[in-house]
This record gives C-alpha cells, sequence and structure tokens, in this order.
C-alpha cells in the first residue's frame, strides 16, 4: 500500500485559485425522477439497462414514467433531497449498468458521485469463475480491446473476509488487451460500511502524445458524515492512449458486469453525479460537498 502525504498550503491554495473560476462539465442529482439531464454540449444518459431513478418507496423512472410504489423493505433513502439511481443485481444476474455520452472528448477529466454500499452486502464468489465487478469505465472511441483510445476505469474483487478491495483498469488502447490491475487498496469493510454512503473522485488524464506513458489517474474517496478525502489511488506515467478519431474520453458507464453473480438481491444507488475539467471537490454542485478539502 501507497503512503500519500497531506496537501501543502501551496497546492491548496493552487486548487482553491482554480476552483474559482471553475465550471463544473454536467451534474445530475436525478430530482427530475428521470434521466433527462443534459448540458450545452449534449450529454446524454443512455436507456436505463437494469437501473431506475427512485425515492423512499417508489420506482419513478425507467425508461419511462413508472410510479411503481414497492411496499417492500427496499431501502432508497437518498444521499441528498429524494432520488437516487438504483443499480439492482437480481439474484443470480450479472448485470445492471447505466451508460453516458459525454457530448464533447476530454484528454482531462475529473468524475464524482455518491455509491451507496448495498444494505446487504457481501462479495460473492462463484465456482470456477473469477470475482472482479465493474466499477465504472470511461472510455474514447471504442470500449477496452475495440477502442484505438484507451479505457480507464475501476474494479473491485473480494478480501476474503466478504468485503472487496478495488484497483485502477487501463486498457492500452490500439485495440489491445484490457490491461491489469493497478494500485490496489480497501474499497468496501463488511459489515461496517453495509448501508452507507461514499464520495467518490476520479482524475484521469490522458498521454501527452502517442508513447509519451505520461498518463494519469487519481481516486479520492470519503465516507459520508466524515469532511476528510483519502487518496486511494495514485497511478503516474500510465500509458492512456489518445484516439485519433476522438480525441478524449467521450463515453462511460457506471457499475456494469458482475463476473461473479449475487446469490440474492444485491441493490447499489448512486447520487449527485457530476464530470468537471477541474477538482470536483472543491467546486461540486452537490448539497453535501464540503465547503473546504482535508486530502491524505
Amino acid at each position: 500500500m501507497a503512503y500519500f502525504k497531506s496537501l501543502s498550503i501551496l497546492a491548496f491554495t493552487s486548487l482553491l485559485a482554480i476552483a474559482a473560476h471553475a465550471e463544473p462539465i454536467f451534474f445530475d442529482s436525478f430530482e427530475s425522477g428521470d434521466t433527462s439531464a443534459t448540458n450545452n454540449n449534449g450529454f446524454t444518459w443512455d436507456k436505463n439497462n437494469r437501473t431506475s431513478v427512485v425515492k423512499t418507496k417508489v420506482v419513478e423512472y425507467n425508461d419511462t414514467a413508472q410510479d411503481t410504489v414497492f411496499t417492500s423493505n427496499r431501502n432508497w433513502k437518498s444521499n441528498n433531497a429524494e432520488h437516487s439511481l438504483s443499480f439492482l443485481y437480481e439474484s443470480n444476474e450479472s448485470w445492471t449498468e447505466q451508460r453516458f455520452k459525454i457530448g464533447k472528448p476530454y484528454s482531462e477529466i475529473w468524475m464524482g458521485f455518491w455509491l451507496r454500499v448495498p444494505t446487504n452486502f457481501t462479495h460473492p464468489k462463484t465456482p470456477n469463475a473469477g470475482d472482479n465487478q465493474k466499477l465504472f469505465f470511461l472510455w474514447m472511441d471504442g470500449y477496452s480491446t475495440k477502442g484505438e483510445g484507451s479505457s480507464v476505469g475501476m474494479e473491485f474483487r473480494g478480501n476474503g473476509r466478504g468485503g472487496s478491495y478495488f484497483y485502477g483498469k487501463i486498457s492500452p488502447g490500439g485495440n489491445r488487451g484490457a490491461g491489469i490491475d493497478k494500485g490496489i487498496a480497501s474499497f468496501i469493510e463488511v459489515p461496517k460500511h453495509r448501508g452507507k454512503w461514499m464520495h467518490l473522485v476520479v482524475h484521469v488524464t490522458s498521454e501527452s502524445f502517442v508513447g509519451a506513458k505520461d498518463g494519469l489517474m487519481e481516486v479520492w474517496r470519503k465516507w459520508e458524515g466524515t469532511s476528510e478525502y483519502v487518496k486511494t489511488q495514485d497511478l503516474k506515467n500510465q500509458p492512456i492512449r489518445l484516439s485519433s478519431r476522438v480525441n478524449g474520453f467521450a463515453n462511460g458507464y457506471l457499475m456494469g458486469w458482475a463476473n461473479a453473480v449475487y446469490p440474492v438481491d444485491t441493490e447499489f444507488l448512486i447520487d449527485d453525479f457530476e464530470l468537471s475539467t477541474t477538482p470536483l471537490f472543491l467546486h461540486s454542485n452537490a448539497p453535501n460537498s464540503p465547503s473546504g478539502i482535508a486530502i491524505k
């Protein structure tokens, strides 16, 4: 495990100066009750793939207006306000995913979102299969091995105690392999983190030119009720290759394929999703975002 020093006063002052002039690319708290949010560059959510906009006991949207009331004990209390986006892995099913198109490619991008750990979370094990579960991915012209440009994301695996560790995943681009696990760090401990919200902030930059190997992927995380962001991944000098066709990150998805199926219904929630060109923890639109910053 790497140890990361606290942000210096000089660096902190510089980040504050940058953030004072910053505007996020996109923000969605799902308070519209659907996935219609967009921006001037044409950000769009793709169709719901086993995802739903929910509030308390009501599924409000899943490709169309639903307003379906559930009387079961599914806990849909959002992180802020009323709504959030539900990702339900039904028992023995592998897939729930929300794709999006950013609307304009960015060679440097920040992404943040709140993620609620399922109230019954246990990292699953499937005989004769891997247990790597997708968390998110960003890509340019094609996903993973289908792209001239690199795909960058995160996955998580079981830690042997019912919880998970997570790590970065960077494809080399050039329509080649999917990449190796990089930057392993603790993700979820059980039962400690069941039902809790975490805020993830991701910073990705591409290579300055093909072969430069000066790309970057950084990740910070803070838990609800705390003010401190801890840096969990610090991946420098990475071969994050730009595509000649799409000069930057233009597509992405949240959650995704679970290589080990959950034996019982297991539901993640995501809230306050945002994209930016500058540090998100300093100028977030989200009501719960800290007014200041503490980083380790």
